[in-house]
């Protein structure tokens, strides 16, 4: 609501988080962060979803002993944040299931576990699905206060930017200019 301050009652599971051009000088600066995560037990946990790490989602299977000749393993494995780096979430649409599989909304929900692994090398796949290494982190409340001090500006996630063929500045002005449209027209 505007005018009003995040609260708890604003969960923010399932939305994106733009940096705003307030948050320089920080790894996070011009990032787009999928939340899948978000209460005030837990804090919140998300995903960057638009720096690649220079790594395919072919070169991790191979690290893992997984062959595939499955093209769209050449997807790019994102740099997810700086927390828990070695570990692999796939956020995906949400017709595809996994052994951990958490429906975040009614479309979209992340995996992440070593039978994934194994499915996308065998060819089963999602429909549209982002890899990313890593993730990003706030403990209770953390989140909550970096909104309302305007690092970031939050709306709904949409296919078209979660699953964006634009990366890095690029795909953060996109979202950064959906995210301010959605709050004017919240607004109005």
């Amino acid at each position: 609501m505007p005018g009003t301050e995040l609260t708890t009652q604003h969960c923010l599971t399932g939305s994106i988080i733009i940096s705003t051009p307030k948050l320089t000088d920080h790894a996070l600066e011009e990032c787009v962060v999928y939340i899948y995560e978000h209460s005030p037990q837990l804090g919140a946990q998300g995903v960057v979803i638009n720096r690649k790490s220079g790594l395919t989602v072919e070169d991790l299977l191979e690290r893992m002993n997984y062959l595939t000749d499955n093209p769209s393993m050449q997807s790019p494995l994102y740099h997810g944040g700086l927390d828990d780096e070695n570990g692999v979430a796939l956020i995906h649409t949400g017709e595809w299931y996994s052994t951990n599989t958490k429906p975040i909304s009614g479309e979209l929900s992340i995996s992440s576990d070593t039978f994934m692994m194994e499915k996308l090398a065998t060819g089963n796949e999602p429909a549209n699905w982002i890899m990313c290494a890593g993730r990003c982190t706030w403990e209770p409340g953390e989140l909550d206060a970096d909104v309302n001090e305007n690092y970031w500006i939050a709306a709904p996630a949409t296919h078209d930017i979660i699953f964006s063929p634009l990366t890095e500045s690029k795909q953060w002005r996109s979202a950064l200019k959906y995210c301010s449209n959605y709050a004017v027209n919240s607004w109005f």
